[in-house]
């Protein structure tokens, strides 16, 4: 299996480790860890190293955020992180499109979600673009699987909050690169954006959403 390259920023990461980043956020920290060794490890090491600087650290305070992760660089490279490494999660029974979802998405998700119908599973929102019929909303964070066919493109949209995307099956690619099985798109607030199905397959993301989005026409201005 190809191992992800792109990956949640150490923010995420680190709120994770702590047990403090909202619910909605860990599920797709979670399931990108079954994909990938590297965050594995960092993780690890975050967990290992840091403690009670967790309890320390005040919300919000970005500077100290800054300066941990400033330490937490040094320490991981003089410790060797690799050798904190936890043991791959395993992936569940279960597939998109024959492949294995990993936990803990799998037991989140309904049984049939592999192909577009009419019965709800999907709806379009644009031609060759679907959104679950299954949504959950988790500490603010709406979750639902976004799917794209090849070549579809997403309508361009502008985020007035965080969006992510973890690839759960092909690939998609946008302005800022190409995003394969196990890769995690991260955009903030007030980020243009729109993707597109990159594979023979048809692309299916797990997709996080905290406000909402404001879709745009071709000069760029809201729709």
């Amino acid at each position: 299996m190809t191992l992800p390259l792109h990956h949640p920023d150490d923010q995420l990461l680190i709120g994770y480790a702590s047990g403090q980043e909202r619910a909605g956020k860990s599920l797709l920290v979670a399931t990108h860890l079954a994909y990938c060794p590297d965050c594995r490890r960092r993780v690890a090491s975050f967990e290992a190293l840091c403690g009670s600087w967790f309890e320390e650290l005040p919300c919000n305070d970005h500077d100290g955020l800054d300066a941990l992760l400033d330490r937490m660089d040094g320490l991981l490279t003089a410790a060797h992180a690799p050798a904190e490494a936890k043991p791959p999660k395993p992936l569940a029974a279960g597939s998109l499109g024959g492949r294995p979802v990993p936990e803990p998405l799998r037991s989140w998700l309904p049984e049939a979600i592999d192909t577009p119908t009419d019965d709800g599973t999907w709806r379009e929102i644009a031609k060759g673009v679907w959104l679950s019929g299954w949504e959950r909303t988790l500490s603010g964070t709406t979750i639902c699987l976004l799917r794209m066919a090849s070549g579809a493109p997403v309508p361009a949209h502008r985020h007035t909050a965080d969006e992510l995307l973890l690839v759960l099956q092909g690939a998609f690619s946008d302005e800022y690169g190409s995003y394969a099985v196990g890769d995690v798109a991260q955009y903030v607030a007030d980020t243009d954006h729109h993707a597109s199905g990159a594979s023979e397959e048809d692309c299916i993301c797990l997709f996080l959403l905290d406000g909402v989005l404001i879709f745009l026409d071709e000069a760029g201005n809201p729709a």
